[in-house]
């Protein structure tokens, strides 16, 4: 996978003024990683938020955290974020790619991420990376959307046009387990669930993916535009996903996960 990370980061930037109006099942999973870091009993001195967004979930920090860092690769979303901070809860705001971390070794110990490490090109290095940065006995706590996320939307644009992807390609559980155990992670808790979001059309979905500035497709070295026939095509084939409600699903699938770096003592 190739990322244009520039044009993600200019693509979240315009999308946070709106993007906590959509957010929905974003607000969810990161809702069950607060749930998370209290049943693991989470009280950290130095936490690092990557891909703080909004800071919406980075302010909710705050019961597990001494000193608190957002750290997120668009600029518009740090500043929001940062001027949602009016009680100066969060104590550095850093503009920066969580492929090229800007951080000593064991500067922390407690990592925590939801929903933004989809957009890295070499997942395992990251895990690298965040194992270096935590203290021995340090927790990564994180959520990430894996591998059948908007498979009904995948499943509609391969009928409408085969040759081309429309929808990213998601990790595969198995290869973030294979790849934190590698690293030198213990896994105290990884779970794995499927959330579906409903709409009255299949434009509604795409409108609310867009302002939540994660319609980019990842580049596979070929450009197209889409006709229109073949997005008629696409439409008429989500139909088959139309529920008894009369509701069309798309299904967020992801993973759940607090990694732990052994503790040397």
């Amino acid at each position: 996978m190739s990322v244009n990370k520039k044009a993600v980061a200019q693509s979240f930037s315009r999308a946070a003024p709106q993007y906590d109006q959509v957010a929905h099942v974003q607000k969810q999973v990161g809702q069950a990683l607060l749930d998370l870091l209290q049943q693991q009993n989470v009280l950290a001195r130095n936490a690092l938020d990557i891909g703080c967004g909004t800071g919406w979930l980075t302010l909710h920090l705050q019961p597990f955290a001494k000193h608190i860092t957002a750290l997120d690769l668009a600029p518009g979303m740090l500043a929001y974020a940062k001027q949602r901070d009016r009680q100066n809860i969060i104590g550095e705001f850093i503009c920066a790619d969580v492929e090229s971390l800007p951080f000593s070794a064991q500067q922390y110990d407690l990592i925590f991420s939801s929903f933004a490490l989809q957009w890295c090109d070499d997942i395992k290095a990251v895990f690298a990376d965040i194992y270096n940065l935590l203290q021995p006995g340090g927790r990564f706590v994180f959520s990430i959307p894996v591998e059948n996320t908007l498979n009904e939307l995948k499943q509609s644009w391969a009928q409408a046009e085969a040759q081309h992807a429309h929808v990213n390609e998601f990790c595969k559980v198995a290869d973030i387990q294979t790849a934190l155990n590698q690293v030198g992670f213990s896994l105290p808790f990884f779970d794995e669930r499927i959330t579906p979001a409903y709409y009255q059309s299949v434009r509604e979905l795409m409108t609310e993916l867009k302002t939540l500035g994660a319609h980019h497709v990842a580049e596979n070295g070929t450009t197209s535009l889409t006709g229109k026939n073949t997005i008629a095509k696409m439409l008429e084939a989500y139909e088959q996903f139309r529920n008894a409600d009369g509701l069309l699903p798309a299904s967020w699938h992801f993973i759940l996960v607090c990694a732990q770096k052994p503790d040397t003592n």
